[in-house]
């Protein structure tokens, strides 16, 4: 029945296809006579610098399609007449742009009449909310980055680096390049963005959208770059933070120096013909401290180690900086470049290359003491294709081909990403000339423990090594026309294949494979491929698909036997889900209204499997991993999901819109694929509390969401937007627990994703926009938001359920969505022969805030700490170990405000321009708290040394007055634990300047 609903709607679609959403623009309007009001039929419509253009028909009407994004003239030009043009029209990416011409009598010939388009105060075009920021806000606003942009925006929470629209969890918004995705399927996060200079614009979707876009149930943010024009253009920006070394704590304005410099360059215009044009951006952007933290620094001098293991008891110094965190290091290269051919097909081609490395060490107070550290090599590119055959001025055919390439590896500071040498003691003691020698062949010394704190040894290595890859293709083209005056017809689907693949192992599993001799106290096994290979999947805690156990690239599963036949144990074939997404659609747009209409059908093969039988599934007795019989494949999902979108505009000033839809989007695959080893250890074998469960079997999380909104321009220069929403999301991801059969052969029940959890998510949106008059324009974006579920992410509730506490089933605040969020962008500048000594300077003021986001206060049992390193706060990694003191998400963080400041001023030199500026974020160098220990509800005080009664056995045991000094140093006033275990800041960044300089032609 699926595969025939799948058929019969693809026939259905044959003509044409879309990619991803739409990524070009429409202008339409009238050609009048100024004197008699009566429509001018073959008028000319061109846009300058392009082979666009119209005639206008029997109504004075004309439409131009497929426009790229950007700003254009348009001329309109008839005989008798004088030419107008109109400069700085601005396109919107699936908007329509409104352009009227009341064209003037002349018996010159020549005659030509300029004007310039006034920016737009609202998307009449757009049936639901939209928030859109264009290239020339990104020159002027004081933050950089796409995740910095996003939080201005209306609908958009970013809490803990991640984005939230609407209340919906992180994992649930689309993100699309030139129309192609750039979300990793295995965290539906994004995984590129593209340098700021090379963005045209960017486009978020908080609620609803057409039927065109899909996979994504809580927004999509699209982004659109820059193409090349017909002048040779270019720009080179160079930026700082400081000028002293970061690491001295040095301050100047009393702000500290992280280490920032940043260069850009541009180069854009004709390529041999002025019917080919490109443009480039490349990015260079290197950060010694990227985390930014409010840290102080503190110094312990005579320090003894006493660790009963080692024989010597060393004396240590730890001396960490003040304002500056060691092991933060990110260095970035990007390259993005459009290229477009003005052919009869016409050619458009795209490409984004990030080179990444950085360093993740979230434990940089205890790593005081050794050099050696790890890193990521992250590799990034996104190729974009598209042809377009134009039928006639009406209809057009877009052909489209996407290739994507994703790579993450472990490194390692000595040894780089030869895993097999991380642990091999001649190998360390060569690479530091002698330095760092272990203890025996394999092993390191020791750590040093310090009144209960463990700090690494100089040269001692970090116990993982993984390596992930993944791609798509993509296929799609997309058909329009325009079927007279009113509607637009669009009809398609894209198709993206991916390939993942991922292998990780402890590197510690070398010191069973000593190729000579013997270890003392180890046993030997000769070279690695003699090793059995159940004992190195166990010892090396190997995890792989597309990988052998040895991590050499596969493209089928791997069983591995015994020399009697019997299985050691298999690892997967690389992921190869496949996604389909098809559509029809109907924009209609009359004077006083406008429909976007459309029908989506979804088509997702995770391929994955389920178990026949979770309550028992077969074992293989041989090697206690899950035998093949207890499996069986997933079959496609299908859905179809109805859109329609409203706007009613009243008059040119008044517009009502509604748009209700519905979306699907597949779990992030990091919670569908796990290897064979991890479904041994979780479902066979047990014994342990782990704190990332399997999942199988997942099906698509389902949204329905509802907006209404109103329009409104107050006056020439202010209008207004406010949009009430409300969202029902059903098959979150939670936790659930399995419990076997009496028949049985698993030890237990064991934990397991399902769908199931749920939440609702309500309330308003505010928009004002101040058009520029009087030097000054303003944007201000205000959310009102009450997002209410089950859990807050998939892992709430673990802890409970594992104490058999029932499931939730009531809805509570979510911890990650304050109720109110907003931002006030002010720009005031001088054009060019304006202000006197003031002329072409400007001063862009962002001010930001948030209500804070609720949390749960918590009762730790005494008797639960007993790590003196993390006693104030291992609750919140382990949940077990806490019991709620309120109703859930009864308490709320702090508000938080912050300012960010840009000053510039130009000056122009022959016909180079160049811009000297500094940007200053958190201009008042406030400490906002972000996060809050849940137990006291503070981000000073844990709870744990301020309470007696837990505290002092630990003191007493561990130091006494020096413990309680080290632990304040390290944990209070720095947040090392807090960081380490549960993955977050409790601040948000303190000051930062930036000086820079910018030249462009």
């Amino acid at each position: 029945m699926v595969r025939r609903i799948l058929f019969c709607f693809l026939v259905l679609l044959l003509p044409a296809a879309i990619l991803f959403g739409g990524t070009v623009g429409k202008i339409s309007g009238t050609v009048t006579d100024q004197e008699t009001g009566e429509p001018l039929s073959g008028v000319n419509i061109l846009i300058e610098g392009t082979e666009y253009g119209a005639a206008t028909d029997a109504q004075g009407y004309f439409s131009i399609l497929r426009i790229s994004p950007g700003e254009y003239s348009v001329r309109a030009s008839f005989i008798g007449y004088k030419e107008y043009v109109v400069k700085n029209v601005r396109v919107h990416s699936d908007l329509t742009t409104e352009l009227d011409f009341k064209l003037e009598r002349t018996v010159l010939e020549g005659e030509v009449v300029t004007v310039t388009a006034k920016r737009k105060l609202f998307e009449k075009s757009a049936t639901s909310s939209i928030s859109i920021t264009t290239v020339e806000d990104l020159e002027n606003i004081p933050t950089r980055g796409t995740l910095n942009i996003l939080s201005t925006m209306a609908g958009v929470i970013v809490q803990d680096n991640q984005v939230h629209i609407r209340g919906a969890r992180e994992d649930e918004v689309g993100y699309y390049i030139n129309g192609a995705s750039t979300t990793n399927p295995m965290t539906n996060a994004n995984s590129l963005t593209p340098i700021q200079e090379a963005i045209e614009e960017i486009q978020v979707y908080a609620g609803g959208y057409t039927a065109d876009m899909g996979g994504a149930n809580a927004g999509v943010v699209k982004t659109e770059l820059r193409i090349g024009g017909q002048k040779l253009k270019g720009s080179l920006d160079i930026r700082a933070d400081g000028f002293s070394d970061p690491t001295e704590g040095k301050k100047f304005l009393d702000t500290h120096t992280y280490g920032h410099q940043l260069g850009v360059a541009t180069l854009s215009g004709p390529l041999f013909s002025p019917k080919v044009r490109f443009f480039t951006a490349y990015e260079y952007n290197n950060m010694e401290d990227a985390e930014v933290r409010f840290s102080k620094g503190f110094t312990f001098e005579n320090l003894v180690d006493q660790n009963v293991n080692n024989a010597v008891h060393d004396t240590v110094t730890l001396s960490y900086p003040d304002g500056f965190t060691p092991r933060q290091e990110d260095k970035i290269q990007k390259f993005n470049g459009t290229l477009t051919f003005d052919l009869p097909i016409k050619i458009n081609l795209g490409i984004l290359y990030t080179k990444r490395r950085y360093t993740a060490d979230a434990t940089p107070m205890l790593s005081l003491l050794n050099d050696r550290y790890h890193y990521y090599d992250q590799n990034t590119m996104l190729f974009t294709g598209k042809a377009t055959k134009v039928f006639s001025s009406d209809t057009y055919l877009d052909l489209k081909v996407n290739y994507y390439t994703y790579h993450r590896e472990f490194g390692d500071s000595y040894f780089g990403n030869d895993w097999h040498s991380y642990y091999d003691s001649t190998k360390v003691a060569e690479h530091t000339d002698g330095e760092v020698i272990y203890r025996n062949a394999w092993r390191p010394w020791y750590s040093y423990v310090i009144d209960g704190f463990t700090f690494e040894r100089n040269g001692s290595p970090y116990n993982l090594y993984h390596n992930r890859k993944q791609n798509y293709f993509g296929v799609a083209s997309d058909f329009v026309t325009q079927m007279g005056k009113s509607h637009q017809v669009k009809t398609g689907f894209d198709f993206r294949a991916y390939t993942i693949r991922s292998f990780s192992i402890s590197p510690s599993v070398m010191i069973y494979s000593a190729e000579n001799g013997t270890v003392p106290g180890y046993n030997t096994y000769g070279s690695i491929e003699d090793i059995p290979v159940d004992t190195w999947m166990i010892n090396g805690a190997v995890r792989a698909y597309g990988y052998d156990v040895y991590g050499k690239e596969i493209d089928d599963s791997k069983h591995y036997y015994d020399d009697d036949g019997n299985s050691l144990g298999y690892v997967d074939a690389p992921k190869k889900p496949k996604t389909l997404g098809a559509y029809i659609m109907d924009k209609i747009e009359y004077r006083d209204l406008i429909v976007n209409a459309g029908l989506r059908l979804d088509y997702f093969d995770s391929d994955d499997r389920t178990l026949k039988d979770p309550s028992n599934p077969d074992v293989d007795p041989n090697s206690s991993t899950l035998a093949e019989s207890a499996w069986k494949d997933i079959d496609p999902y299908v859905i179809l999901s109805p859109r329609i979108g409203l706007s009613f505009p009243v008059t040119d000033r008044t517009a009502f819109y509604m748009q209700y839809g519905k979306f699907a989007q597949m779990p992030s695959y990091d919670q569908i694929y796990f290897t064979s080893f991890t479904y041994a250890r979780q479902i066979v074998r047990q014994g342990y509390y782990f704190l990332n469960p399997v999942g199988y079997g997942l099906e698509p999380e389902k949204t329905t969401s509802y907006e209404v909104g109103f329009r409104q321009q107050v006056s020439e220069n202010a209008a207004f937007d406010v949009t009430a929403f409300y969202k029902n999301i059903r098959g979150l991801i939670q936790v659930a627990y399995i419990s076997p059969s009496s028949d049985a052969t698993i030890p237990g029940r064991y934990a397991a994703y399902v769908n199931g959890d749920f939440a609702t998510t309500k309330g308003l949106e505010f928009r004002l926009t101040l058009r520029r008059s009087r030097r000054l324009s303003t944007q201000i974006n205000y959310t009102l938001t009450n997002a209410e579920g089950t859990q807050s992410n998939s892992n709430s509730s673990y802890g409970a359920l594992y104490l058999n506490t029932a499931t939730p089933t009531t809805i509570n605040p979510l911890d990650y969505s304050p109720t109110h969020t907003g931002s006030v962008n002010m720009d005031y500048r001088f054009g060019k022969n304006d202000g006197g000594i003031l002329q072409q300077s400007g001063l862009n003021l962002l001010f930001s805030f948030t209500s804070g986001h609720p949390y749960t206060h918590v009762t730790v049992p005494a008797g639960g700490q007993s790590d003196p390193y993390t006693a104030g706060v291992d609750y919140m990694f382990d949940t077990r170990a806490r019991v709620a003191a309120e109703p859930l998400g009864s308490s709320t963080t702090p508000w938080t405000f912050n300012t960010d400041l840009k000053l510039d001023k130009s000056f122009d030199i022959a016909k180079v321009r160049c811009t000297a500026y500094l940007i200053v974020t958190n201009l008042f160098n406030r400490k906002n708290v972000i996060n809050v220990y849940e137990k006291t509800g503070s981000a000073s005080d844990d709870g744990f040394l301020s309470d007696a009664d837990i505290s002092a056995a630990t003191v007493a045991n561990n130091g006494g007055r020096e413990y309680i000094d080290l632990y304040r140093a390290i944990n209070l006033e720095n947040g090392q634990a807090y960081w380490d275990e549960v993955g977050k800041q409790l601040y948000s960044h303190p000051r930062q300047i930036f000086f820079g300089v910018k030249f462009s032609f």
